[in-house]
């Protein structure tokens, strides 16, 4: 049995510049909420200003708890991406959210934002509280992408949304879709400190 949807807030560029562009994100979206009743809400993003409006949107609690999945389709390089000339990297965002969506996970839907170390996205996930950060490590290509989108976006609605839950969300996704996450060079990486904090309070009351 699934657990109660868990909405997406997708910002979205312009992949090639201007308002013409007809390459979306939305039809992933619109699948998914078909099949799993997965509610979103999509935003056009071309400037850091409107980026950073939405995102001040998206971490208040009327927003974040019905919407836990940030969805952020952009170009991207390793550590940020890119809204129009600007660039956003992990500290900026980090500064964006505070400690605000604490059981939420954040996908970059960009090429090669997470091929960084390990330290840098923990200490953006120990900045934000977020659960989990997942992504590519390489430049994808579109359509490979976006079926694995499809799947991804709907094994998320199977697990709740809490260091536990995002575990084995981890482990499924690896195991039933091996080859898409090793050929697409997937990455998901978790908050370690919310177990290693959540582990801690249950040795506890032992």
């Amino acid at each position: 049995m699934r657990n109660k949807p868990k909405g997406v807030f997708c910002l979205e560029g312009f992949w090639y510049g201007d308002h013409r562009d007809l390459i979306s994100v939305i039809p992933v979206l619109e699948l998914v909420h078909k099949h799993s009743r997965m509610p979103f809400i999509h935003h056009r993003c071309n400037t850091k200003a409107e980026f950073e409006y939405s995102i001040q949107r998206w971490k208040t609690k009327s927003f974040c708890t019905k919407y836990p999945i940030l969805y952020l389709g952009f170009h991207g390089e390793p550590g940020f991406i890119k809204i129009g000339d600007d660039k956003v990297t992990f500290g900026d965002l980090g500064k964006l959210l505070g400690d605000s969506c604490s059981r939420s996970v954040i996908y970059f839907g960009s090429c090669s934002t997470l091929s960084l170390n390990k330290r840098t996205v923990q200490n953006f996930l120990y900045q934000s509280e977020v659960l989990a950060v997942m992504g590519y490590k390489k430049e994808v290509d579109w359509l490979p992408s976006a079926s694995f989108e499809i799947l991804l976006l709907d094994m998320l609605q199977n697990n709740p949304f809490d260091s536990q839950g995002i575990k084995v969300f981890s482990k499924d996704i690896q195991t039933k879709y091996k080859r898409q996450v090793k050929d697409l060079n997937f990455r998901i990486e978790i908050n370690e400190r919310k177990h290693f904090v959540r582990s801690r309070q249950k040795k506890l009351y032992l």
